[in-house]
Protein backbone atom coordinates (compact mmCIF):
# COMPACT_ATOMS: atom_id res chain seq x y z
CA UNK A 1 0.00 0.00 0.00
CA UNK A 2 1.41 3.39 -0.99
CA UNK A 3 1.96 5.87 1.79
CA UNK A 4 2.51 9.59 1.50
CA UNK A 5 5.93 10.19 3.12
CA UNK A 6 4.82 13.67 4.23
CA UNK A 7 2.17 12.34 6.59
CA UNK A 8 2.94 11.09 10.07
CA UNK A 9 0.79 8.63 11.94
CA UNK A 10 -1.91 10.26 14.03
CA UNK A 11 -1.46 9.71 17.78
CA UNK A 12 -3.94 7.35 19.38
CA UNK A 13 -5.96 8.30 22.41
CA UNK A 14 -7.81 11.45 23.25
CA UNK A 15 -6.10 14.79 23.70
CA UNK A 16 -9.04 15.82 25.89
CA UNK A 17 -8.38 12.94 28.28
CA UNK A 18 -4.64 13.59 28.26
CA UNK A 19 -4.95 17.33 28.93
CA UNK A 20 -7.64 17.10 31.59
CA UNK A 21 -6.01 14.15 33.35
CA UNK A 22 -2.75 16.11 33.51
CA UNK A 23 -4.58 19.06 35.07
CA UNK A 24 -6.22 16.86 37.69
CA UNK A 25 -2.96 15.19 38.67
CA UNK A 26 -1.15 18.52 38.92
CA UNK A 27 -4.02 19.91 40.96
CA UNK A 28 -3.80 16.99 43.40
CA UNK A 29 -0.20 18.01 44.10
CA UNK A 30 -1.13 21.68 44.45
CA UNK A 31 -3.90 20.84 46.93
CA UNK A 32 -1.42 18.78 48.95
CA UNK A 33 1.08 21.67 49.00
CA UNK A 34 -1.69 24.10 49.95
CA UNK A 35 -2.61 21.82 52.84
CA UNK A 36 0.97 21.66 54.03
CA UNK A 37 1.21 25.45 53.80
CA UNK A 38 -2.07 25.97 55.67
CA UNK A 39 -0.91 23.54 58.35
CA UNK A 40 2.47 25.27 58.69
CA UNK A 41 0.90 28.73 58.89
CA UNK A 42 -1.74 27.43 61.31
CA UNK A 43 -4.55 28.96 59.26
CA UNK A 44 -7.02 26.54 60.82
CA UNK A 45 -6.96 23.65 63.27
CA UNK A 46 -4.89 20.74 61.96
CA UNK A 47 -7.93 18.47 61.71
CA UNK A 48 -9.74 21.04 59.52
CA UNK A 49 -6.71 21.57 57.29
CA UNK A 50 -6.14 17.87 56.70
CA UNK A 51 -9.85 17.12 56.29
CA UNK A 52 -10.19 19.81 53.60
CA UNK A 53 -6.94 18.74 51.96
CA UNK A 54 -8.02 15.10 51.97
CA UNK A 55 -11.47 15.85 50.58
CA UNK A 56 -9.99 18.02 47.81
CA UNK A 57 -7.37 15.45 46.87
CA UNK A 58 -9.89 12.60 46.99
CA UNK A 59 -12.35 14.51 44.78
CA UNK A 60 -9.60 15.16 42.23
CA UNK A 61 -8.39 11.54 42.35
CA UNK A 62 -11.92 10.21 41.82
CA UNK A 63 -12.32 12.62 38.90
CA UNK A 64 -9.06 11.36 37.37
CA UNK A 65 -10.11 7.72 37.74
CA UNK A 66 -13.55 8.36 36.24
CA UNK A 67 -11.99 10.41 33.43
CA UNK A 68 -9.71 7.53 32.50
CA UNK A 69 -12.69 5.18 32.06
CA UNK A 70 -15.60 7.38 31.00
CA UNK A 71 -14.53 10.58 29.29
CA UNK A 72 -17.80 12.56 29.42
CA UNK A 73 -18.57 11.58 33.01
CA UNK A 74 -14.96 12.30 33.95
CA UNK A 75 -15.18 15.83 32.60
CA UNK A 76 -18.35 16.40 34.64
CA UNK A 77 -16.82 14.92 37.81
CA UNK A 78 -13.63 16.91 37.17
CA UNK A 79 -15.66 20.09 36.87
CA UNK A 80 -17.35 19.30 40.19
CA UNK A 81 -13.91 18.71 41.70
CA UNK A 82 -12.90 22.18 40.50
CA UNK A 83 -15.88 23.52 42.46
CA UNK A 84 -14.72 21.62 45.57
CA UNK A 85 -11.29 23.23 45.31
CA UNK A 86 -12.88 26.67 44.88
CA UNK A 87 -15.09 26.16 47.95
CA UNK A 88 -12.02 25.56 50.12
CA UNK A 89 -11.31 29.24 49.58
CA UNK A 90 -13.95 29.90 52.25
CA UNK A 91 -11.54 28.50 54.84
CA UNK A 92 -8.28 29.40 53.11
CA UNK A 93 -8.73 32.60 51.07
CA UNK A 94 -5.48 32.08 49.16
CA UNK A 95 -7.12 28.98 47.68
CA UNK A 96 -9.45 31.18 45.64
CA UNK A 97 -6.56 32.40 43.48
CA UNK A 98 -5.23 28.87 43.01
CA UNK A 99 -8.74 27.52 42.39
CA UNK A 100 -9.50 30.19 39.81
CA UNK A 101 -6.18 29.55 38.07
CA UNK A 102 -6.88 25.83 37.82
CA UNK A 103 -10.44 26.50 36.73
CA UNK A 104 -9.05 28.54 33.84
CA UNK A 105 -6.55 25.78 33.02
CA UNK A 106 -9.31 23.15 33.26
CA UNK A 107 -11.50 25.13 30.87
CA UNK A 108 -8.58 25.57 28.45
CA UNK A 109 -7.80 21.84 28.65
CA UNK A 110 -11.37 20.98 27.72
CA UNK A 111 -11.46 23.50 24.87
CA UNK A 112 -8.09 22.59 23.32
CA UNK A 113 -8.50 18.86 23.95
CA UNK A 114 -11.84 18.83 22.12
CA UNK A 115 -10.41 20.92 19.31
CA UNK A 116 -7.40 18.64 18.89
CA UNK A 117 -9.57 15.52 18.97
CA UNK A 118 -11.79 16.95 16.21
CA UNK A 119 -8.73 17.83 14.11
CA UNK A 120 -7.25 14.37 14.64
CA UNK A 121 -10.50 12.75 13.54
CA UNK A 122 -10.62 14.94 10.43
CA UNK A 123 -7.00 14.01 9.68
CA UNK A 124 -7.74 10.29 10.10
CA UNK A 125 -10.63 10.59 7.64
CA UNK A 126 -8.42 12.45 5.14
CA UNK A 127 -5.68 9.84 5.49
CA UNK A 128 -8.15 6.99 4.98
CA UNK A 129 -9.56 8.70 1.89
CA UNK A 130 -6.06 9.28 0.49
CA UNK A 131 -5.09 5.66 1.11
CA UNK A 132 -8.29 4.40 -0.52
CA UNK A 133 -7.69 6.64 -3.53
CA UNK A 134 -4.09 5.51 -3.95
CA UNK A 135 -4.62 1.83 -3.13
CA UNK A 136 -5.20 1.01 -6.82
CA UNK A 137 -1.95 2.73 -7.85
CA UNK A 138 0.14 0.60 -5.48
CA UNK A 139 -1.41 -2.60 -6.82
CA UNK A 140 -0.52 -1.72 -10.42
CA UNK A 141 2.13 -3.94 -12.07
CA UNK A 142 5.63 -2.55 -12.41
CA UNK A 143 5.67 -0.63 -9.16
Amino acid sequence: MARDPMTAPVPKGSALTQFTMTMLILEILVVLFAGVTAFGLRLAPAATVWALTGVGMLALLIAAIVLGRFQRAGVIVGSLAQAVVLVTGVWMPASFAVGLSFLALWTASIYWGNKLDRERERRRAEQAAWEAEHRDESDAPGQ
